[in-house]
C-alpha cells in the first residue's frame, strides 16, 4: 500500500507522488463551486501545507478515478481539521459530501455510522435490484424480509448506490474517528476502499494510532500525521496565545510536543497550568483535564447538559435536555448550554449537541460520577423508548445486579443483531445478557452461544474468554460437544495434527448421545477431513467411518457420503462415486448440500460430478452476498473445471477466488487458488509466470501451516516441469508426495498426481518407483476405481509396458469415459500416437496425433501441442498452425466481462454478479473493445465462442 509521509517525516514523496500525477488532463478538468455556494472561511493550518497539497490533489483528480486516503495519527494531531479541510474543498467544486463520525457511545449500533453518511442517498435506493435493496433496509432495521444480510451484500448495495449517485456528481466519503466506527461499518468501509479505482469517489479516513483497522486497497495512501516543527508550533501558539509569559510559553511547547490541539487547548487555563506540579502524563490525560478543569466555573446545569451529552449514544439536543430535566429536576432550555459553548467544549449545530474533540466528551465522562451516569441513562432510556436497542442499551447501563427479564430482551436484540449480520455485534449483546443473567446456567448457555459466534468469526482468542467465563460443567456432554465443536472450527483448517481425531469421535458421541445428530455428523466430518489433511493411520480411518455408521443416517445425507470420502477416498471412491451420481441427477438439493457434495466430488477426484455441484453452490453464495465461503467454493470448482478441460473458466474462477480471499481475509484459499493458476500456467507454457505463482502460493502456505496445499503445489510444479521437458525436475517434485518424510507428503491427494508422477519417472529413469506406485494406488482402488483414476492408471501402465503389451492399455485408457478429461485424454493420444510411429506405423499414428493436437491446441496447452506436431512431422504428415483466437488477449477478469456482456447483462448488472461497481465494468469493457477491435456488445459473442470450449 502507497505510504504519503507526513510533513515532519519527508516532503519529497508526496512531491514525487504529486508531480507524477500532475496532469494537463486534469488540470482542465477541475470543478468549479456551484453558483450561489458560499462556504464560510476556513482557519489556516499551521504547518500542513504538503498534507492540505495532497488532499487538494485527489479532490481535483476525481474525475479520472477514486482513491483512498487514510490519516492517522496520535489524538488533537490535525485529523479531524484536515478532513473538514477536504469536505471544504469538495464543496466548493461541487463535489457531494458524505460523512460519518465513530463515536465510543454509538459503536454498539450495527450500521450506525453507515446509515449516518448514507442518509442523503436513500432515496436513490429504489433503483438498486432487489436483493441488494433488500439487504441495505434490512442493514438499516427498515425491514428484515430477507433474514440475515451478509455484510458483502450490504457492501455491495453501499457501492452501488454510491457509484450510481457518482455518475451526477462526484463523491467525497468522510470517516472520521474510524477507531469507533461500529464493526460492520468498518467491513463495508474496507469493502469500498478495495474498489475504488474507476469510480469518481474519494473515501477519506481518519482514525488514532494503536487501532488495528484495515484498508487496504490498490489505491489506498496512507498519510501519518506526526507533530509540527519547533517554527511551525511556537507560530500556532503564538497566532491563538500571544503575549503569555516566556517561561509559560516554553512549558505548554515542550507539553505540547507539536500537537495542535494540545498548543491550543493548554493555554486556555493559564491558571491552571501556573499550579501544575512536575507529575507526568500522558498528553491525552493532560488534555482530557485540561477540557475537565472548565467544568468548575460552569454552571451546575450547563455541566448536567455535558454529562447527558457524553452518555448519549446520539447527538439529539432534544434527547440530551430532556433527559437532564429528568435528572436535575429543573426546566432546561438550549441557554442553558451557552456556558459550554463559550469555553469551546461543544458546538451545537442546528439541532445536535457535538463536543469539539472526542477527547471532550472523554473527560465529561469520566467528570462524572456513577451514580449520575447511572441516573443519565435511566432518564435516556424513558426518552428513547421508541428506539427499542438503544433504549435496551440505556436500560442495562442504568442497572446493577442481575435482570432476566432485561436478559431475555437482550436475547432478542442479539437475534436482531444476527439479522442484520452484524455476528461481533451479536455477541457484545450476548455478552451484556449473561451479566444480566440471575442464574449460572442462563449465564452459561449465553456465553456459550456467543462462543459459538465467535468460533464462527475465526477468533480464537475471544472465544477463550467467552467460553473461561461460561464456565461450563464436565457432566453437560452436549454443552463440552459444543464447545469442541467451537474449538475445532475456530482454528485454520489442514492442520497436519492427527492427534486430535480420537477427541473429535468422542465428542460426536457425546453429541449423538444428547440427540444432537446434526452436531455429531459435523465432528465427524471434521475429523474425516483431519484424516485427509495429515495423513492419520488406518485405524483412526476405520473409527471415523464406525462412529458414522452409528449415527443411522441416510445413505444420501451429503455429511455421511463426505465423511467416507475425506476417510477413504481412494478405497471407496467407486462406491462414493456412484452415489453421487445418483444425487447428481436429482432435483431439491440446498445449496449447503451443493457445497459439501461438489468438495467431496472432488476428494475422491469426481471433478465431472464436483463441477455441477460447486457451480450451483457458487450461484448460491454469490446471490447471498457470502464471500467467505464463495472464494473457498470458487478455488474448488476452478480445480474441478480445470480437470474437465474448461481451463479458460477455471482460470477465471482461481482469479475471482484470489479476489474474495483477499476481500475477507482467506488466507488458504488465496494459497489455494493461487496453485490453480500456477498449474494453470504451467500447463499453457508460461513457465515463468507459472513459477512466479508457486512462489507467491508457497509462502502463503507456509505462513498458514497447510501441508495439504504444498502437496497440491507440488503437482502443480511437477506438471510445469513436465511442460518444459524437465522430467528430472518433476520427478523431485512430485516424489515428495510419496516420501512419508517429506512435509508434502500426503496419502489422500498422492493419487491427484500420479499421471504426472509416472510420466515424470518413467522419462527420467525412475520406472520402479512409477511401478510400485501404480500397484498401491490400484491395490487401495480396487475393485472398482474412480473413471479419473482409473483412466490415469492405464496411462501409466502403458507408459511402463513392454512395447508389445502397451497398445492394450492406451486403447483401455482410450475408452468412452476419458473424453470428461481432455488434457489426459490429449496426452493419452499423445503417448499412444508416438507408440505407434516407433512400431512404424506411421499411417496409423496421425489420426490419434492429429486428435491429440487439436485437443491441446483448444486448450492451449501449448507445450503439448508442439509436441503433437513433432509427432505428426515425424510420422510424415505437416502441421498446420495454432489457431489464435482474439479472446486470448483478455485476462480472465477481462474475459469474464465479456461473457456476460454477450449474454445481454448490463454493466449494473455483471457488478452485481462479480461485485465490482458499474463503472469499473465499463472500464474493462471499455479495454475489451479496445484489446478486440469491437466497438458493442453484440459483436462480443461471435468473438467469444470457443472460450472455454476444448475439443475433446
Amino acid at each position: 500500500m502507497p505510504v504519503a509521509p507526513s510533513t515532519s517525516t519527508g516532503r519529497r514523496g508526496i512531491n514525487g507522488y504529486l508531480m507524477a500525477k500532475q496532469t494537463k488532463e486534469m488540470q482542465s478538468s477541475r470543478r468549479k463551486p456551484r453558483k450561489g455556494t458560499v462556504l464560510p472561511p476556513l482557519q489556516p493550518l499551521q504547518g500542513r501545507e504538503q498534507d492540505i497539497a495532497l488532499i487538494q490533489h485527489l479532490i481535483e483528480r476525481v474525475d479520472h478515478g477514486g482513491a483512498s486516503l487514510v490519516i492517522s495519527g496520535e489524538p488533537g494531531i490535525g485529523k479531524s481539521a484536515l478532513l473538514e479541510l477536504a469536505r471544504h474543498r469538495a464543496l466548493e467544486r461541487d463535489i457531494t459530501v458524505l460523512s460519518m463520525i465513530g463515536v465510543l457511545a454509538e459503536v454498539h449500533l450495527p450500521f450506525a455510522a453507515l446509515e449516518q453518511a448514507l442518509r442523503p442517498l436513500m432515496k436513490q435506493a429504489a433503483d438498486l435490484v432487489p436483493r441488494q435493496r433488500s439487504a441495505l433496509q434490512a442493514a438499516f432495521g427498515i425491514h428484515d424480509e430477507m433474514g440475515a444480510p451478509d455484510i458483502f451484500l450490504v457492501a455491495l448495495a453501499t457501492l452501488s448506490l454510491l457509484t450510481d449517485s457518482a455518475t451526477r456528481r462526484p463523491i467525497l466519503l468522510i470517516a472520521d474517528d474510524a477507531q469507533w466506527l461500529d464493526e460492520a461499518t468498518h467491513e463495508v468501509l474496507a469493502f469500498i476502499s478495495r474498489r475504488l479505482s474507476s469510480d469518481p469517489i474519494v473515501l477519506m479516513v481518519a482514525m488514532r494510532d494503536g487501532f488495528n483497522r484495515s484498508f487496504d486497497g490498490a489505491n489506498t495512501l496512507r498519510l501519518r500525521l506526526s507533530g509540527l516543527d519547533d517554527a511551525d508550533a511556537e507560530r500556532l501558539l503564538d497566532a491563538h496565545a500571544p503575549g503569555i509569559p516566556d517561561e509559560l510559553r516554553s512549558r505548554f511547547l515542550k507539553e505540547a510536543s507539536g500537537n495542535p490541539l494540545a498548543l491550543l487547548e493548554l493555554p486556555r487555563d493559564k491558571k491552571a497550568a501556573e499550579q501544575r506540579d512536575a507529575t507526568w502524563l500522558p498528553l491525552t490525560e493532560r488534555l482530557e483535564r485540561a477540557f475537565s478543569a472548565r467544568l468548575a466555573d460552569l454552571p451546575a446545569s450547563a455541566r448536567t447538559l455535558l454529562f447527558v451529552a457524553a452518555e448519549n449514544d446520539g447527538t439529539s439536543l432534544d434527547e440530551i435536555l430532556r433527559a437532564a430535566e429528568a435528572v436535575s429536576g429543573e426546566r432546561l432550555d438550549v441557554s442553558a448550554l451557552m456556558p459550554a459553548v463559550a469555553v469551546k467544549l461543544i458546538d451545537i449545530d442546528g439541532t445536535d449537541v457535538r463536543f469539539r474533540h472526542p477527547l471532550v466528551r472523554s473527560a465529561m465522562h469520566q467528570a462524572a460520577d456513577l451514580a449520575t451516569r447511572q441516573r443519565i441513562h435511566a432518564a435516556l432510556a424513558a426518552i428513547v423508548h421508541d428506539q427499542l436497542d438503544r433504549q435496551l442499551w440505556h436500560r442495562a447501563a442504568a442497572t446493577i445486579g442481575p435482570d432476566d427479564e432485561l436478559a431475555g430482551e437482550y436475547d432478542r436484540m442479539a437475534a436482531r443483531a444476527l439479522r442484520k449480520g452484524a455476528v461481533a455485534m451479536a455477541i457484545e449483546v450476548l455478552e451484556k445478557a449473561a451479566r444480566l443473567s440471575s442464574t449460572a446456567r442462563g449465564k452459561s448457555e449465553r456465553l456459550l452461544r456467543a462462543a459459538e459466534l465467535a468460533a464462527d468469526l475465526g477468533q480464537p482468542e475471544l472465544l477463550d474468554r467467552l467460553l473461561l467465563e461460561a464456565g461450563v460443567s464436565e457432566s453437560d456432554h452436549l454443552a463440552t460437544a459444543r464447545i469442541g465443536w467451537c474449538r475445532e472450527i475456530v482454528q485454520p483448517p489442514m492442520v497436519n495434527d492427527p492427534a486430535k481425531i480420537p477427541t473429535l469421535i468422542g465428542l460426536a458421541a457425546q453429541a449423538n448421545a444428547a440427540g444432537a445428530t446434526d452436531l455429531a455428523s459435523h465432528l465427524l466430518w471434521r475429523a474425516a477431513q483431519r484424516c485427509w489433511w495429515s495423513n492419520a493411520d488406518r485405524h483412526l480411518r476405520k473409527s471415523i467411518l464406525a462412529a458414522a455408521n452409528s449415527l443411522k443416517l441416510p445413505e444420501t445425507d451429503p455429511c455421511l457420503i463426505a465423511i467416507s470420502a475425506y476417510a477413504e477416498p481412494l478405497q471407496l471412491g467407486g462406491e462414493i462415486y456412484n452415489r453421487l451420481q445418483r444425487l447428481a441427477g436429482a432435483s431439491g438439493g440446498t445449496p449447503a448440500a451443493a457445497r459439501i457434495l461438489g468438495s467431496t466430488a472432488n476428494v475422491i477426484g469426481a471433478f465431472d460430478l464436483g463441477v455441477s455441484f460447486l457451480t450451483d453452490s457458487a450461484a448460491a453464495l454469490r446471490e447471498q452476498g457470502r464471500l467467505s465461503d464463495l472464494a473457498r467454493v470458487l478455488f474448488a470448482q476452478a480445480w474441478a473445471e480445470m480437470e474437465v478441460g474448461d481451463w479458460t473458466r477455471a482460470m477465471r474462477e482461481a482469479e475471482e477466488s484470489v479476489r474474495f480471499a483477499e476481500d475477507t481475509g482467506g488466507t488458504l484459499w488465496h494459497a489455494a487458488a493461487t496453485i490453480v493458476k500456477a498449474k494453470l500456467a504451467g500447463m499453457m507454457g508460461n513457465l515463468e509466470q507459472s513459477q512466479a505463482f508457486a512462489a507467491q502460493a508457497e509462502r502463503l502456505v507456509l505462513s498458514a501451516g497447510a501441508s495439504f496445499l504444498l502437496a497440491m503445489l507440488q503437482i502443480a510444479r511437477g506438471i510445469s516441469a513436465i511442460g518444459a521437458g524437465r522430467h528430472w525436475e518433476a520427478y523431485e517434485h512430485l516424489r515428495r508426495l510419496f516420501t512419508p518424510a517429506d512435509p508434502a507428503f500426503n496419502s489422500g491427494l498422492q493419487f491427484f498426481g500420479l499421471a504426472d508422477f509416472v510420466e515424470a519417472a518413467v522419462f527420467s529413469g525412475n520406472a520402479e518407483a512409477a511401478r510400485h506406485v501404480i500397484e498401491e494406488i490400484e491395490r487401495v482402488a480396487a475393485p472398482t476405481p474412480v473413471p479419473w483414476v482409473e483412466t490415469m492408471l492405464y496411462y501409466g501402465k502403458a507408459l511402463l509396458a513392454a512395447p508389445e503389451d502397451a497398445e492394450q492399455f492406451f486403447l483401455k485408457g482410450l475408452g468412452p469415459v476419458a473424453k470428461k478429461w481432455p488434457f489426459l485424454r490429449g496426452r493419452l493420444l499423445l503417448a499412444y500416437g508416438g507408440w505407434l510411429r516407433r512400431q512404424r506405423r506411421s499411417v496409423d499414428a496421425r489420426a490419434p496425433l492429429r486428435e491429440a493436437r487439436d485437443i491441446f491446441d483448444a486448450l492451449s496447452a501449448l507445450p503439448w501441442s508442439d509436441r503433437a506436431r513433432e509427432e505428426l512431422r515425424a510420422s510424415g504428415e505437416a502441421s498446420r498452425r495454432r489457431t489464435e483466437y482474439v479472446w486470448e488477449m483478455l485476462t480472465p477478469q477481462q474475459l469474464h466481462i465479456a461473457q456476460l456482456a454477450a449474454e445481454g447483462l448490463s454493466n449494473k448488472e455483471i457488478g452485481a454478479r462479480l461485485y465490482l461497481s458499474h463503472r469499473t465494468v465499463g472500464y474493462h469493457l471499455h479495454r475489451i473493445f479496445s484489446k478486440t477491435g469491437v466497438t458493442s456488445r453484440s459483436a462480443l459473442r461471435p468473438l467469444l465462442t470457443d472460450a472455454g470450449n476444448p475439443q475433446t
